[in-house]
């Protein structure tokens, strides 16, 4: 699952530090259980020099320069790999309060001398922000420069020239921003402070200035932008926050003027809606919403024959809803010359990132865009000798709710328990993994009699018939469906006003349309080149629970960690899922702990190898407690005959562990691979 994040995300930088435990080995009678442990810790730095010291085996968070430059001379040590983020560091500016936005206006007004006054003043700004200093010498090199929403490979959306002619590029020019201050009105006073243009000879107030404390590189930038301002006669209240601060004033009360805020994206370049449109910008009567900025531009104060005139959100609208890559990409152009002029944000940086591991673990995935701690990695990680793997995690969970949690960590822990219909590829980042689905057909349909155009998308994919919902008891597991598919889609489309993050891969879908159990339709009420990304990678939720939460506020307070709300006996979280993991237990603020699915995928070889394979184990160790012994003959001599309808570990059942050539028959091969390794030991 790739999905769009909120930014705001911080935590205080503390030196202690808990565990989460992952148990990924198949739970079986007499295995042995190694555990993977993902320690959590409150810092870069601390997480950083535990990896050095064999505390842990991979990392979460890029490297600083100085990391990574004494890391490239220990090979012999840690494993580093380098990749281009798929996100963004930006200064965000609120647009509904003064000076960086008129907070009487909430679309953009020409005639308004507090809007144009404000556009100036957030122009000034971005001319005060040393973006290439930033990437020099704060990223040390290990960075892209931003000027609009999107990633360096994604050139072809952009137009540079046209944007820098324009006068829209805004490099650091101190007498730029002077010279745009001076004419917008905030000029110097006596006391080397800039009036306030509404009120002539009384100072601005101070702009409340947010500065997420937990990333040095933003917590830098951040602390260089107020120097400029200050420089400037412009005040700052500098609030160096953890992130739960950061959340509230920024995301929920919108109680701030500048924001150093940063942003995951996906593969498909929409972020100028998702973040930008006026469509996703609710205000704090509601509360939080993507475009926390404010950001609303609709083209209704300009001339007809602008580019201005259809406004920002016109061609926003045309980028998440392209008939063809070409439509996206023209739109793409109009919207950051709009995002630009207007000073939407104020985009920094992408990082180039590198990740570490400890060197002698095999099979780890570097997925594009995203790095090496992936789900790809976990289901192939392993070495010789080794059966534990000790994950550095940089930050706690907050909560582990599928639909409303947007924290990263969070979804992290949740990206192994549940599963959409498709994936990417982890090496070139195309929707081409199947998950859940085997296979879909793309075609249009008439929606103009529900609001939607007279060719908008559909998608029909066939799903897999050997699937089934976690149960971490032992109970009988339900299969998965197209009625589960159906649920998620209606379920978290109605959930949309109270912080679902996925939100926006909703926003025109229409309907589902169920045919079998392996055979729906999703319908969307736009023409979109996206939509098969949007209906593919939606995660794929259990209705036997979250049927029985209510969409609204109950969804955002609901901890399936921690609840029994069908009262059957089982915490809710699990049954829930269909991923390689199975959810074990939680701890809050300390650790988490999952175990392997000896039933992921019955009969998919390909899945069963991976797993099998994950800590390098002995041919015909079956129970997995790293010897060849009584106990795997006695799984074998039990298995031996028994048919794959008949899944377990008792007499005549059979167990997948033992059918050790994946022919959907355990017979005297797989005995022989037994007896031929009997004693044999793990590395």
């Amino acid at each position: 699952m790739k999905r769009l994040v909120f930014g705001a995300i911080a935590i205080l930088l503390l030196v202690n530090m808990s565990v989460l435990t992952f148990s990924i080995q198949p739970a079986r009678a007499g295995a042995s259980t190694p555990n993977m442990k993902i320690s959590i810790y409150l810092s870069p730095d601390v997480e950083n020099a535990a990896l050095e010291s064999g505390e842990i085996d991979i990392n979460d968070w890029p490297l600083t320069k100085d990391w990574a430059s004494e890391w490239t001379l220990m090979p012999n040590i840690i494993n580093l790999r380098d990749y281009a983020e798929m996100g963004m560091m930006e200064t965000d500016v609120n647009h509904q309060m003064w000076p960086t936005g008129c907070p009487v206006h909430k679309f953009y007004n020409q005639t308004c001398v507090r809007c144009v006054r404000a556009v100036e003043f957030r122009k000034a700004v971005a001319c005060l922000l040393d973006r290439d200093s930033i990437v020099t010498n704060v990223l040390k090199g290990y960075g892209y420069r931003m000027d609009v929403p999107l990633q360096p490979f994604q050139s072809a959306y952009m137009d540079m020239y046209n944007y820098s002619q324009s006068g829209c590029i805004y490099n650091y020019n101190r007498t730029r921003a002077e010279n745009i201050l001076n004419a917008a009105g905030f000029t110097m006073l006596p006391s080397g402070l800039r009036q306030d243009p509404s009120t002539p000879g009384v100072a601005l107030n101070p702009i409340i200035f947010y500065v997420r404390q937990d990333d040095p590189n933003r917590k830098e930038a951040g602390d260089m932008l107020t120097a400029e301002l200050q420089t400037e006669g412009i005040q700052v209240n500098a609030i160096i926050a953890e992130r739960t601060v950061c959340y509230k004033n920024v995301v929920v009360l919108y109680n701030y003027n500048l924001y150093t805020g940063g942003w995951a994206f996906d593969t498909v370049p929409v972020q100028y809606y998702d973040l930008y449109s006026s469509d996703n910008y609710y205000g704090p009567l509601i509360g939080r919403s993507p475009n926390y900025p404010g950001f609303c531009n609709n083209g209704t104060q300009f001339e007809p024959g602008s580019p201005d005139s259809a406004g920002f959100d016109y061609w926003a609208l045309k980028v998440k809803y392209p008939a063809t890559i070409n439509d996206a990409i023209e739109a793409s152009k109009t919207a950051g010359y709009l995002f630009l002029k207007y000073v939407g944000s104020i985009p920094m940086y992408c990082t180039k990132a590198i990740k570490a591991y400890r060197t002698g673990w095999d099979d780890v995935i570097n997925n594009a865009g995203y790095g090496i701690d992936n789900y790809w990695t976990f289901l192939t990680m392993k070495r010789i000798g080794g059966d534990t793997i000790n994950w550095g995690f940089k930050n706690d969970v907050e909560q582990l709710n599928i639909v409303t949690s947007e924290w990263p960590w969070d979804q992290k822990v949740l990206g192994l328990i549940y599963e959409s219909l498709v994936g990417t590829n982890p090496f070139n980042l195309a929707p081409t993994e199947w998950f859940l689905a085997s296979a879909a057909t793309i075609g249009t349909w008439n929606a103009t009699r529900v609001g939607g155009d007279d060719s908008s998308t559909f998608i029909n994919f066939t799903l897999r018939n050997d699937v089934y919902w976690h149960n971490k008891t032992g109970n009988p597991r339900r299969l998965f469906t197209a009625y589960d598919v159906n649920f998620s889609f209606y379920y978290t489309y109605a959930c949309r006003y109270v912080g679902v993050w996925n939100y926006p891969s909703l926003a025109q879908w229409y309907n589902c349309t169920i045919y079998s159990d392996t055979q729906i339709a999703i319908f969307y009420k736009k023409k979109s080149a996206w939509a098969f990304q949007w209906a593919g990678e939606l995660p794929i939720i259990n209705a036997d629970n979250w049927a029985l939460v209510t969409p609204g506020t109950p969804v955002k307070t609901y901890d399936p960690a921690n609840t029994d709300i069908d009262g059957d006996g089982v915490i809710d979280l699990y049954e829930d899922g269909t991923g390689a993991w199975i959810y074990d237990d939680y701890l809050a603020s300390s650790w988490v702990k999952l175990k392997a699915d000896p039933l992921y995928y019955l009969g998919a070889s390909y899945i069963s190898t991976r797993l099998r394979g994950m800590f390098w184990a002995i041919a015909g160790d079956v129970s997995e407690d790293g010897v060849v012994n009584i106990l795997d003959l006695s799984y074998m001599a039990r298995s031996l005959g028994a048919s794959p309808a008949n899944p377990g570990t008792g007499w005549g059942q059979y167990n997948p562990y033992c059918d050790l050539d994946l022919d959907n028959d355990v017979d005297v091969v797989d005995l022989a691979t037994v007896t031929s390794n009997y004693g044999r030991t793990k590395g």
